[in-house]
């Protein structure tokens, strides 16, 4: 009886210090309630403090009793667990090594923001926001065989899609030129502006996306809205922060994988992007069709 007795005082004793709950005899410490209130983002900024921290825990503590009783299932054993696990070390760790290199950039000198301002007027004091009527698609590879640079309005563009069977999504958009790159929007506003101003096109692969996404725009509107003033100091001060940082970061890459490259072995059937590429350019002369999703050669609007 005593024995039990000292046994249920034991497990009614309140965690102390940094742990702020116990499961099964484990630790939950405030720095992983911390970290899932971090996590929460702007659903946690106006609520209380005692519910956000209630909230937090109350996810933290659900995480590990679910993961404890797929542990028990043997589920961390699999094939595809271990693969996951392995995929989320690998990303943490890069944006580790991503974020050692942040930190080693300071904050841009406001006299050089201040240039940047200057060198950009596009993107502060002559500001646009415009509306665009825009139609988007994935690249087919015979894009350069569509007729689209004979497209003298939206519908026309339609019509070529429509005939050649390609699905595509027509919707308004909004472009801000503050968040746009500079060249981009000069080249916009170029083509917007011209006497009998026809669709234009361009093209990017956002992440995900399989191939290519093709973007037909009209400007429907354009309005200025200027930046100015110490906020757009401190802007100008960020984004040059943040080029640099992305210098640095794709000059510490290439250092990486040139000492990498002689220690990286392929099977056979694989290589590099380049190698693909290669074999892709030899395949229309060997009468082959070129792959889903590879990019041709630019039509002319494409290119312009």
């Amino acid at each position: 009886a005593l024995l039990a007795l000292a046994g249920c005082d034991k497990a009614a004793k309140a965690p102390e210090g940094q742990v702020v709950a116990t499961i099964d005899g484990k630790d939950v410490t405030v720095h992983e309630m911390n970290a899932e209130i971090a996590a929460l983002g702007a659903q946690a900024q106006n609520a209380p403090k005692k519910l956000v921290e209630a909230v937090a825990l109350g996810r933290v503590i659900e995480r590990k009793m679910l993961a404890e009783e797929a542990r028990k299932k043997e589920l961390d054993k699999t094939p595809q667990f271990l693969l996951a696990k392995t995929r989320t070390e690998e990303g943490l760790l890069v944006q580790a090594l991503q974020g050692s290199i942040q930190q080693g950039v300071a904050q841009s000198a406001r006299e050089a923001a201040q240039k940047f301002i200057a060198d950009n007027p596009v993107m502060f004091g002559d500001r646009k926001l415009l509306s665009l009527d825009q139609i988007q698609f994935l690249r087919p590879a015979n894009i350069d065989q569509l007729p689209l640079k004979d497209a003298k309005t939206m519908a026309e563009v339609e019509r070529v899609l429509i005939d050649a069977n390609i699905e595509y999504r027509r919707a308004p958009q909004q472009v801000d030129t503050l968040m746009v790159e500079p060249a981009l929007s000069k080249e916009i506003l170029r083509l917007s502006s011209a006497p009998g101003a026809e669709p234009f096109m361009f093209a990017n692969q956002p992440p995900g996306a399989p191939a290519p996404v093709v973007y037909v725009n009209t400007v429907t509107s354009a309005q200025t809205q200027p930046f100015t003033g110490e906020k757009a100091i401190s802007y100008a001060q960020q984004l040059l922060q943040r080029q640099e940082v992305n210098k640095r970061r794709q000059a510490e890459l290439k250092k990486i994988q040139d000492a990498y490259k002689p220690k990286i072995v392929y099977a056979k059937g694989y290589g590099t992007v380049e190698d693909a590429r290669k074999e892709l350019e030899k395949a229309p002369a060997a009468g082959a069709q070129p792959a889903a999703g590879a990019k041709p050669a630019a039509a002319p609007a494409e290119a312009k």
